[in-house]
């Protein structure tokens, strides 16, 4: 089952749409999670048919920034179970076995003052349920110092919050394969900041059953976020685009 993840910058624009069609129409996801889409319900609607979706829930934006929303295949058997402005969680049910697990696609505030929040929210998700668990998203925050390049240095503290919910969580970095980095602020030489703010994390149940699924860092040409592709395929499509690989490296 492939499945995509992205902040995609807003969908009013054309040009983000065609992208957006464009990374479904390379991976055929089953399931999209989508970030700070800044679109209303009836847009959104507008954009899961234009897809190819049979289902989708959103979470419209609030004025012009946020907006959620998550999409999947006819073929899929998902129920939502909770939803915010900063989160969807729902649970999937495998046809073939009846193997249940959970997916959850995570935002995290882009206010550094607001991210406890955001830890005392996936603290919460967490004892919500047993089941095997795949969470991905844009954290908004980093694990460790070489997952930035660029900038003023990060806080340990900022980066220990974060440290404490994943270990909480009992969740493991699925890693990645492409650029080092999701998002760059696009600017140039000595001015250029890049993060690892975008990833998948898991709980062992959940790798231990999907052990051949992969991250995969996808460029694109719209948005300042990589897209995630999680996928068990050894396609090199994913690497077609090197939008700013001039960052690649760690600290």
């Amino acid at each position: 089952m492939n499945l995509i993840n992205w902040n995609c910058q807003g969908l009013g624009n054309p040009r983000s749409v065609r992208a957006l069609q464009d990374i479904v129409r390379r991976f055929n996801p089953k399931v999209v999670f989508l970030m700070e889409t800044k679109a209303k319900v009836r847009h959104m609607e507008r954009i899961k048919n234009r897809m190819g979706f049979a289902n989708g829930l959103t979470v419209p934006s609030r004025g012009r920034s946020g907006g959620l929303a998550l999409l999947w295949d006819r073929g899929v058997d998902l129920e939502i179970k909770s939803y915010s402005k900063n989160h969807i969680d729902a649970v999937i049910k495998e046809q073939d076995n009846n193997f249940y697990w959970r997916i959850t696609g995570f935002y995290g505030h882009p206010e550094t003052h607001r991210r406890y929040e955001s830890w005392q929210l996936l603290a919460f998700l967490n004892n919500q349920s047993q089941l095997p668990w795949l969470c991905l998203g844009d954290f908004n925050e980093i694990l460790s110092i070489s997952e930035k390049e660029g900038g003023t240095i990060r806080t340990q503290s900022q980066m220990e919050r974060f440290r404490e919910v994943v270990n909480y969580c009992n969740f493991q970095d699925l890693g990645y394969s492409g650029s080092d980095f999701t998002w760059s602020n696009m600017q140039e030489g000595n001015d250029c900041i890049s993060l690892r703010l975008d990833r998948a994390l898991a709980n062992q149940e959940w790798v231990d059953r999907f052990r051949s699924l992969k991250v995969h860092h996808v460029a694109d040409s719209t948005s300042d976020h990589h897209a995630l592709l999680i996928s068990d395929s050894t396609s090199k499509r994913y690497a077609k685009e090197k939008r700013f690989l001039r960052n690649v490296g760690k600290e």
